[in-house]
């Protein structure tokens, strides 16, 4: 197997496309960060690196978990099959990669970053160690998340509040009130994303008995009113803000991915109703990588939708921390 062959798996296994999510708080944590006398490069460079191996491996941990709970019941592993429009632990079906490996992979990717973590608690000082904590913990109850409908909302608090705040005091040894309040406006824009993620993975979440945001919703149509409302309160945090004068003016810039999220919502609204729709990707949409390679899986009505929402939460944290630097 070819060096290309195995970095192309190794980004299907971890579903390494998400990994935006990551940077989008990455780089409000910078925008913040940069201006105090405690910042590095080097501390940001490990604690981007750190974030990274955490999320791919959140992501690996979490098919790892799904699959093993499929042969717990007693199904063969040939057999097991996840209704899902994108690959969802393929790799780990058909034993490219062996539960061993699997093992291994997660133990050496959560060592670094555990080391990272420590190198940051003797540098910040030991409340660095509540954030660990609290983010193990959420990392923990995400697999039985779904029962309770929180899911969602897990993941919203890690990549929003606790690695924006974690983050920020690891780099600066410090508390912002002002970041704390920015981290709820990417709080909610990351909800935007699972949200219509869910949305579209509606009838999988119903078979496998896994409660979202979406199935509470009740209807298709009421889940995009509740996506609506999601999109309007990122906004209106930013805009609360500015207006008490805690956020700088020229971070109304977010305002700027309105065209995304306009599209975003139409485009869910033809999902549910019309689904035969010619999908034409914008360059003031955002990046729509491997473009061709998904339209030949025929596969572009489904990332179509999730691109345009993943480009939404990562371009408004990237014009919120513009307007943060300006």
């Amino acid at each position: 197997m070819d060096f290309k062959t195995k970095l192309e798996n190794f980004i299907e296994l971890t579903r390494m496309y998400a990994l935006p999510m990551t940077f989008a708080s990455l780089v409000v944590i910078l925008s913040y960060s940069h201006y105090s006398e405690n910042f590095s490069w080097l501390n940001f460079i490990l604690l981007a690196l750190a974030l990274c191996l955490v999320h791919l491996g959140g992501n690996l941990f979490d098919d790892y978990i799904d699959v093993k709970k499929k042969i717990n019941q007693g199904i063969n592993k040939k057999d097991i099959s996840f209704f899902s429009f994108v690959p969802k632990a393929r790799l780990i079906l058909d034993d490219t990669f062996s539960f061993r490996k699997i093992e291994i992979i997660l133990g050496l990717m959560f060592l670094i970053a555990l080391i990272i973590g420590t190198y940051f608690i003797f540098f910040a000082g030991w409340q660095v160690v509540l954030f660990i904590l609290f983010g193990g913990l959420l990392t923990l109850f995400y697999p039985i998340s779904s029962k309770y409908y929180l899911s969602e909302i897990i993941i919203g608090l890690i990549y929003g509040p606790l690695m924006i705040c974690g983050g920020y005091f690891s780099l600066t040894k410090e508390f912002s009130g002002n970041i704390l309040l920015l981290s709820f406006a990417i709080f909610f824009s990351t909800l935007v994303l699972l949200h219509t993620h869910n949305l579209m993975d509606w009838e999988f979440d119903q078979k496998e008995g896994k409660n979202t945001l979406c199935i509470l919703s009740k209807t298709k149509d009421h889940a995009i009113e509740v996506l609506k409302y999601l999109i309007i309160l990122s906004y209106f945090i930013i805009f609360l803000g500015v207006l008490t004068s805690k956020f700088n003016p020229y971070m109304l810039y977010v305002f700027l991915t309105l065209p995304i999220a306009t599209k975003l919502l139409e485009s869910l609204k033809d999902y549910i109703n019309i689904k035969d729709v010619e999908f034409m990707p914008k360059w003031y949409y955002g990046v729509f990588e491997n473009w061709d390679k998904i339209k030949e899986n025929k596969i572009d009505f489904f990332m179509y939708r999730f691109y345009l929402a993943r480009n939404f939460a990562l371009f408004f944290a990237i014009f919120a921390s513009i307007g943060a630097i300006l």
